[in-house]
Parts: C-alpha cells; structure tokens; sequence
C-alpha cells in the first residue's frame, strides 16, 4: 500500500512541474508573439504591448488570440487567425526545444 502510496505521490509531483513548465513556455512564448504583433502593428511601446498579451494569457488563455486578432483590426492590419495561431504553435515548440536543452 506505501508503494501505491509513493508512486501517486511521484505522479502528482510531477504533474505540478510539468504544469509550471507548460506554464512558463505559454507565458515566454505569448510575449514573444506579443512582440511579433507589436512589431507588425508599429506599436510604439513593444515592450508594454508583450506584457499585456502574456496577462491576457494569464487571465484566460483564449484571450490572446482574441486580443490580437482585434487589435489587428482596429489598427486596419490585414492579419488571419490562422497565421497567429501558426505563429504561436511554431514558438511553443522552438521554447519547449531550448527548456528542454537547458
């Protein structure tokens, strides 16, 4: 009964670290795609513009695209949720590749 006992324990820990980890490479690669839009949309703080799409991340992740996809709107931007959504699963691979090198 322990081992049953100690290898849950072992499943839920590293559940948690696998869930912080996915946690940080969400949040790294929405400010990533945060300075790409801040870039295309000629903001003029990028910096700024990157933080508010990784606490929009935070808050609800959906949010994000939908963040985006309005602001390129608004600016008159001519941008497809498709090419966003491309742009994002490319980072979350090229961050999940250099975590697990390091």
């Amino acid at each position: 009964m322990r081992a049953l006992k100690e290898r849950a324990q072992a499943h839920e820990t590293q559940f948690a670290i696998d869930q912080e980890i996915l946690f940080k490479a969400e949040a790294r690669r929405n400010a990533l795609i945060g300075l790409w839009a801040a870039g295309a949309l000629h903001h003029p703080e990028r910096d700024a513009y990157a933080r508010q799409i990784v606490e929009a991340g935070v808050e609800d992740p959906d949010s994000v695209i939908e963040k985006l996809r309005a602001d390129f709107e608004a600016a008159g931007v001519i941008c497809l949720e498709e090419e966003i959504e491309s742009r994002m699963i490319v980072m979350l691979r090229e961050i999940a590749d250099e975590m697990s090198r390091s």
